[in-house]
């Protein structure tokens, strides 16, 4: 026996439900005109009419697309389908009415008894069945809708859902939500910075208050969750909602941008939770190459860590500018692959090269070169765990110092146009392995580009929010466990920034290095790390300390309560892009330099590590380990 699809039957039995509907329409017409006694030869005329009418109505409704919907999402454009159907059919009917004198008998009764044209039929009538026809149609599907919906909503409790802002995005936000009864979010109210609108309502959701009304109208509605519907919420702005909404037993999302909307791509699934990079504390730097500066466009680029944090986020900037080829350059397998699949790898030749390989590889850098000859060098890879690195400095030297030596070396050979280094503000005063590595790396390319026709470049940046080891994911999982949430010292800050930040300065600081050799970012005030673990804890609905515990476990080796983006000595100036500074790097001749590389490489070869900490004093004269 042949399977009938279920919404083949679900369509059969709407068309039956609509002939059905059609019929009783015209036979109430019948009985209201007459008062219900319906005249013998009338009701002939009915009983022979009515066949047509059906069939004349079912055919319109399937012209105007009324059995291709879904009846669960029935809405105001099925409603207007439906009205222009009916308005054309009783159109047809009016017409066949007016043509009636000129056609003769076709049920075998005369044409005219007693005066009365028994062909024709009665206006009143024709008006009465128009408005029934809408009437139980529209009625029929709108009540549907209403039966799935109520269905669903009795067999999964709703969450109550507050929505903040009552623009295109909240509307979007709750519309979607009334939609979807099964993802379990059911809106129950509105908040408006605008008294204004303040007792309106929105779909039938009220606008119950204001911002400061927030904890009032959490208890009134038992609000279990709170959707940010602000098309930019600044940083201080998301802060005062959590500020406000931090004593409640509430979790909150927030709609990914005003932009999607537009786009047609808001869905329920896209709100995420809240996160740290909403609060930074400042507004985020956004800054885009304009097509004048594009020096990217056209280029060979090859990326070293193309699969970390950073490297992988320079990737996907560095392709939106068009380069004629992308190579990625890195050592893990999987996480190469990731991107270069994300950014469509198809494991044959175009503009992305996924390579596997180590940057202290010579003979494997001098392949990559002298084969694909990159204009643009974006180096990324590195060793950036401060305490792994305290625990092994011999690997701290050989990949940050002398891997990036044989990159550098790599792109003055083969002529490359810029190298850009990937710094961190650890290098400065530093009191790690790791910092004063990077530190030294800095000194050596800026060394190298004294004597090379390749323009060598450092950008320096503090922590980014949501890497690899940075503290985030930390919270995160340990929040997950029910704490404690582990923190080094009370009074440890960081500056903080975002991927997209960071690699946006990079990629920036390529298109200055005419200017300078060293670069910055005006990243705001640090942030101290107990505050963001509080708003983290606050964020994912708990108290901190009441319902997980903030723990000191005290400085790690290599750490130190504050950084810094410059030395005095280095200076600090303005460039042409608002958030990026210049600063006069410290350069050593290239001589001091290769007696430097000599001596670490010897040292970590043998794994001394006193002898690697007294050259890194020697060199660094402002390292002070922890």
């Amino acid at each position: 026996m042949t399977h009938i699809p279920k919404w083949k039957i679900n369509r059969l039995v709407l068309v039956f439900f609509d002939a059905l509907m059609v019929a009783l329409s015209l036979g109430f017409a019948y009985e209201l005109r007459f008062e219900f006694h319906v005249l013998p030869e009338y009701h002939k005329q009915f009983i022979s009419l009515v066949p047509f009418i059906v069939l004349l109505r079912l055919l319109l409704f399937w012209v105007f697309n009324l059995y291709k919907g879904i009846l669960r999402y029935a809405s105001i454009s099925e409603l207007i389908g439906i009205g222009f159907s009916i308005s054309l059919g009783t159109a047809i009917i009016s017409l066949f009415n007016i043509m009636t004198r000129y056609i003769p008998a076709l049920w075998g009764f005369p044409l005219h008894s007693e005066g009365t044209h028994l062909l024709r039929i009665p206006w009143s009538i024709v008006i009465i069945e128009m408005m029934l026809t809408f009437l139980l149609i529209s009625g029929g599907r709108f009540s549907w809708r209403i039966i799935l919906t109520a269905g669903q909503r009795a067999w999964k409790r709703a969450k109550n859902v507050l929505i903040i802002g009552t623009d295109d995005l909240g509307e979007s936000v709750a519309r979607e939500m009334l939609k979807s009864p099964e993802r379990g979010l059911r809106p129950v109210a509105f908040i408006d910075e605008s008294a204004a609108n303040i007792g309106r309502r929105i779909h039938n959701i009220e606008v119950a208050g204001q911002l400061r009304d927030i904890h009032r109208i959490i208890e009134q509605f038992n609000v279990d969750e709170v959707v940010i519907a602000l098309p930019e919420p600044t940083p201080k702005k998301l802060q005062q909602i959590i500020e406000v909404c931090k004593k409640t037993p509430v979790q909150f999302r927030i709609v990914p941008s005003m932009h999607d909307v537009v786009e047609g791509r808001v869905s329920i699934s896209q709100l995420r939770p809240v996160d740290v990079e909403d609060l930074l504390g400042r507004e985020p730097v956004r800054l885009e190459l304009p097509p004048e500066k594009n020096y990217i466009k056209g280029r060979c680029v090859l990326i070293t860590g193309a699969g970390g944090s950073i490297g992988s986020e320079i990737c996907r900037q560095t392709l939106s500018y068009n380069p004629a080829k992308l190579i990625l350059f890195g050592k893990g397998e999987n996480s190469i692959y990731e991107i270069a699949t994300e950014l469509g790898y198809q494991f044959k030749e175009n503009t992305i090269e996924a390579i596997i390989g180590d940057i202290r590889d010579r003979d494997k850098l001098e392949q990559v070169f002298s084969t694909l000859r990159p204009d643009i060098i974006f180096h990324a890879a590195a060793h950036k765990h401060v305490p792994f690195m305290e625990l092994h400095p011999d690997e701290a030297v050989k990949n940050n110092i002398l891997g990036t030596y044989e990159v550098a070396r790599c792109a003055d050979k083969y002529h490359s146009e810029l190298f850009v280094f990937i710094s961190t503000d650890k290098a400065v005063r530093p009191t790690s392995i790791m910092g004063a590595t990077k530190r030294l790396a800095e000194m050596l390319i800026f060394s190298l580009g004294q004597r090379s026709a390749t323009s060598f470049i450092a950008v320096r940046f503090g922590n980014v929010l949501g890497s690899r080891g940075s503290v985030i994911p930390l919270f995160k999982r340990q929040i997950e466990l029910g704490g404690p949430v582990t923190v080094t010292h009370p009074e440890v800050e960081r500056y903080f920034m975002t991927v997209s930040e960071a690699v946006s300065l990079v990629i920036h600081s390529g298109a200055l290095k005419d200017t300078a050799s060293l670069f910055v970012l005006d990243m705001g005030n640090p942030v101290k790390i107990v505050d963001l673990a509080r708003q983290l804890i606050t964020l994912c609905g708990y108290t901190p300390e009441e319902d997980i515990e903030i723990k000191f476990i005290g400085l790690r080796p290599g750490e130190k309560l504050s950084e810094e983006l410059l030395t005095e000595q280095e200076g600090l100036r303005k460039t042409e892009v608002g958030k990026i500074f210049a600063a006069e790097p410290e350069v050593l001749p290239w001589e001091t330099m290769e007696n430097c590389l000599t001596k670490l490489r010897l040292a970590a070869e043998e794994g001394n590590v006193n002898l690697i900490k007294h050259l890194l004093k020697e060199y660094v004269p402002d390292y002070k380990p922890g």
